[in-house]
């Protein structure tokens, strides 16, 4: 009865430790986790659509580490990694009893340690903890490899040990160190490559393959001859090049969106390092820099330079996104839209002069006109008063609305009060404000029926199971029309010709912006150059400047894979002798106007010594000759002369210009 009592008490003594124990495990585990910092700072790489590396940045600790689990990791790493360190991985609990006697028993008899009786989850929590190899240290080890093994099992074991493993430099971990020293995944790795990264976390420092990589072949071979009967085919000394920086500013925004790890882009390898040659090989603008994007015919990005290899002022701003003032460049859409509403076509004949339109009195570039010309030559030589007469007719609020509804915002100037200024006539000119990358949105569209779509960065998958949508900005019409238009638009100079290329370039206000724009049926090229502070660069153009940079990088596309597609067939123009008579001759404003002086504006005509000096009078519509009046008196204005007047004395002036069928203009001015 007593012995039956005792195995009672024991059995119940044996039932309440073996419950106690999980729950002391849980309650340790509860208040003493793991630190699993480390293993959750993920490093950036950025590869090509071929996988080839182009850029990267490390983890915020400082490493190039990826996580990565075992089922991504070539078995044959596993097989002799489990061989090498710790080859009852599947049946002990995080600790190895027998090896850690063994290692005992070692040391007793030498008097030095000849094995570390460490398993895979010791070194884990090593790895994750890093501390000296003392024997308080190695206790911890014990216990927190238990810990590991009981909170995250084997498979979670051997995933954060392929996470952390340090494979020379700040190389950590089975992926990073695969992809940086042999190019290419872990999933397949050859008996040399496995034997590689099995041995280096043994002696980090000792075998570095950047400063040691003959120990470290040697090694290696030892280690595969030991473990396993796999012969090595061949044994390269592995990649210590580090990581290129062939894409700063791709990296740039994948970090700022918090992105890691591997991350796949649309770029061409080529593509992106030449380009990035040719825009740093040439003369940049004055302590400025070029920026270039280049899209393939399905509107992935090939080629994206924002400027960062030059060391300009503000070159912290990627000048692919970067809002500029466009220049000349949305002439093409602003006509396109007047031919699409039938207000114009290609060949109809408009008038290059000066014009006034609600105060604005638009120049050309080299400050002279052209006279009669036909829309296309307007467009092709980038005449500003046509543009602003399509414009006009368009209407610069409805422009605006269809950019914006294609995905494109223009970025008005700001008030002195601080709010946006309204949409005017100015916005064809470069009134306002947009990025490289919006742009070459724009332009891809002239060779896809003009139809507008997001560009891409990254690869979308399958087009059937993923379409990029599209948003008509043009009619298909109109599309042919300006593609044909630019596509006679004469090549920068030296360039002999190139066919099948639509080309515009611009240049904003100050010289401060220079652009060049081609779409082809290939891919459409994008250049932008200035200064990124936005200072004026004296003699920037984009025909003189950005346009032979253009034209390098489209020679680069002839022999890539990534950028060809079927010619795409323009539609011919209509004939100038099947056109209506409103649609031969754009109408002109047939009451005259005061270009200069401006309606209540205030002229400062006296000099330093007291006399008026002579006010310079301009007209412009209506049927010339023109007849001037000051306060109702006839101005007496010699033949072929140009109009002037002297005040008597300062005061207010009423001017009124009359023409030839006594249509007449007045003005109010002030002279002090």
């Amino acid at each position: 009865m007593r012995a039956s009592s005792r195995l009672v008490r024991n059995c119940t003594l044996g039932l309440l430790l073996t419950s106690l124990i999980p729950a002391g495990l849980l309650v340790a585990d509860r208040f003493n986790p793991p630190d699993l910092h480390r293993a959750e700072q993920a490093a950036l790489l950025v590869q090509a659509r071929d996988h080839t590396l182009l850029d990267g940045h490390t983890s915020r600790d400082g490493f190039w580490r990826l996580p990565v689990e075992s089922q991504e990791v070539d078995l044959t790493y596993i097989t002799l990694l489990m061989m090498t360190e710790d080859h009852r991985f599947e049946s002990h609990p995080g600790v190895d009893p027998q090896a850690l006697a063994r290692a005992i028993w070692q040391l007793a008899q030498r008097g030095h340690i000849v094995s570390g009786g460490s398993t895979l989850a010791m070194q884990t929590s090593r790895l994750l903890t890093p501390h000296r190899h003392t024997w308080g240290g190695k206790l911890r080890d014990i216990l927190r490899a238990l810990q590991l093994e009981w909170r995250f099992g084997r498979r979670g074991v051997l995933n954060l040990y392929l996470t952390l493993a340090p494979e020379g430099t700040n190389i950590e971990g089975i992926r990073a160190a695969s992809l940086l020293y042999f190019g290419h995944e872990p999933s397949h790795l050859t008996p040399t490559e496995a034997a590689v990264l099995v041995t280096l976390p043994r002696r980090p420092a000792a075998l570095r393959p950047d400063r040691h990589p003959d120990a470290l072949l040697s090694a290696a071979l030892r280690t595969l001859q030991r473990a396993t009967s796999l012969r090595p085919v061949a044994w390269p000394t592995p990649d210590t090049r580090g990581v290129p920086h062939d894409a700063p500013e791709l990296a740039g925004h994948f970090l700022s969106a918090g992105r890691n790890g591997v991350v796949v882009t649309t770029l061409d390898a080529r593509l992106q390092r030449n380009a990035r040659q040719v825009l740093a090989s040439h003369p940049a603008p004055l302590r400025g820099t070029f920026a270039a994007l280049i899209v393939d015919h399905e509107r992935q990005i090939v080629a994206w330079v924002g400027g960062a290899e030059h060391k300009a002022p503000g070159n912290a701003i990627d000048a692919v996104l970067a809002p500029r003032s466009p220049g000349s460049t949305l002439k093409p859409f602003v006509y396109g839209m007047a031919f699409e509403k039938g207000w114009m076509t290609p060949h109809t004949r408009v008038l290059d002069s000066r014009l006034a339109i609600g105060g604005y009195a638009p120049k050309d570039f080299d400050h002279a006109f052209r006279g009669e010309a036909t829309v296309s030559e307007a467009l092709q030589l980038s005449l500003n008063v046509p543009a602003i007469q399509a414009l006009e007719r368009v209407g610069p609020s409805r422009f605006m609305e269809r950019l914006s509804a294609c995905g494109v915002r223009l970025r008005l100037p700001e008030n002195p009060d601080g709010t946006q200024s309204t949409p005017s006539l100015a916005i064809v000119l470069g009134g306002a404000g947009i990025s490289l990358y919006e742009l070459t949105m724009l332009y891809a569209a002239l060779d896809h029926d003009g139809h507008v779509a997001p560009l891409h960065r990254e690869p979308t998958g399958l087009k059937s199971a993923d379409p990029a949508p599209e948003i008509a900005l043009l009619s298909s019409r109109a599309n042919a029309d300006i593609r044909t238009i630019l596509r006679g638009t004469a090549p920068p100079a030296g360039v002999a010709s190139w066919e099948g290329v639509a080309f515009k370039t611009g240049t904003s206000y100050g010289n401060r912006d220079g652009w060049a724009m081609a779409s082809t049926p290939q891919a459409t090229v994008g250049v932008w150059a200035g200064r990124p502070d936005g200072t004026a660069s004296p003699g920037l153009t984009g025909r003189d400047t950005a346009g032979p940079v253009l034209a390098v990088l489209l020679s680069l596309l002839s022999s890539s894979p990534h950028t060809s597609a079927p010619p795409a067939s323009a539609q011919p123009h209509r004939a100038i002798a099947v056109l209506s008579p409103a649609l031969r001759t754009l109408q002109q404003r047939q009451a005259p106007q005061i270009i200069f002086p401006r309606n209540h504006s205030e002229i400062e005509s006296r000099s330093s010594e007291g006399t008026m000096l002579p006010v310079g009078l301009e007209g412009s519509g209506g049927h010339p000759p023109y007849h001037w009046y000051i306060n109702g008196i006839p101005l007496d204005v010699p033949p072929g002369a140009q109009p002037s007047w002297t005040p008597d004395a300062p005061g207010f002036a009423h001017i009124t210009l009359a023409d030839a069928q006594n249509a007449h203009a007045t003005i109010d001015i002030r002279i002090r």
